[in-house]
């Protein structure tokens, strides 16, 4: 009897000391659902090596491509809600019950939001060589010339905002779903494609004068770009705001205590120097609200506004 109750008490004081060890006591893994090499990638490898800094912790990025993000976003929903499992969550997540047929998870409900990370807007661009300097000229040479200007995009946004441009503008352009960004900016470059609309990481070709920024996406002018102007100048009372963004998540019902504490972490790595400069180098504008409500609210806003425009746009679950 006296050996079971120093077993017990052994066991115990284990339990109780696991319990009271301060979070995080362990590796945390960071899931992209993208391959390695992209742009969540240059996001999450400089915010997990400066987090790993902060929480005296190893932040591990684990890349699950797939699905359009379903495949690593399952993964983080199916985890524990212990704070060791988050997830980059793109803006495309929200929708996927729009895009996939079957969806293993609610993309709202079954995720806790932790720290709004960045938003990202898009260009329309041009190759120089086009006869148009600027989106007044392009769109009287395109109304002038049916079929005779055609517009790249890669994703769901910049399908939705394509389809925006054309039925604003009243003018049919030839739109050519790319795989990647890649194959999109090589054509581009190869003035084998008359527009494209792109995330700015197609900026360095407009610096080298490669290529012309016609219009953006946002809602305001970016600052990088600061003399191109908004489809919602160009289009008056459009309203045009299409952005992707970027923020940290984790299994629903992660406790309050440990998501605070990830975002003060986030928020003191996102507000370096360094890491400034890395997103400004890939067009990512950091938010002056990064909290859990800020990326709540951008979570269910974003589905809410993008939902009615992916439909209109004729893209249906595949």
């Amino acid at each position: 009897m006296r050996t079971w109750l120093i077993i017990l008490t052994l066991t115990f004081g284990l339990v109780k000391a696991t319990l009271a060890q301060p979070y995080p006591s362990s590796p945390i893994r960071l899931i992209v659902p993208f391959s390695a090499g992209g742009s969540a990638d240059a996001i999450a490898r400089p915010m997990a090596e400066q987090l790993s800094k902060v929480l005296q912790q190893p932040i591990v990025v684990d890349n699950r491509p797939g699905g359009l993000t379903v495949i690593g976003a399952d993964r983080v929903a199916k985890s524990p809600s212990d704070g060791y499992t988050l997830f980059l969550m793109p803006g495309t997540h929200v929708l996927t019950p729009y895009l996939v047929k079957s969806v293993p998870f609610n993309p709202i409900t079954d995720f806790t939001p932790v720290a709004l990370v960045g938003t990202q807007a898009f260009v329309l661009s041009a190759n120089s060589e086009q006869p148009y300097k600027n989106m007044d000229e392009m769109l009287k040479y395109a109304k002038a010339n049916p079929g005779d200007v055609s517009l790249g995009v890669s994703e769901v946004n910049s399908l939705v905002i394509a389809s925006m441009l054309q039925s604003l503008s009243g003018i049919n352009f030839i739109v050519a779903n790319f795989k990647g960004a890649g194959p999109l900016t090589s054509d581009l470059l190869g003035n084998q494609i008359s527009l494209t609309l792109t995330t700015p990481t197609i900026m360095p070709h407009v610096t080298s004068g490669k290529v012309r920024a016609l219009a953006v996406s946002s809602r305001d002018r970016l600052a990088f770009l600061p003399d191109t102007p908004t489809m919602a100048e160009i289009f008056t009372g459009s309203n045009v705001d299409v952005q992707t963004w970027y923020g940290v998540a984790g299994p629903a019902d992660m406790p309050k205590d440990v998501v605070q504490k990830l975002h003060d972490a986030l928020s003191k790595v996102l507000s370096t120097p360094d890491m400034k400069k890395r997103m400004r180098d890939i067009a990512i504008e950091i938010p002056s609200d990064t909290g859990p409500d800020a990326l709540a609210r951008q979570m269910n806003n974003y589905k809410d506004r993008m939902a009615p425009l992916l439909q209109a746009a004729g893209i249906k679950p595949q």
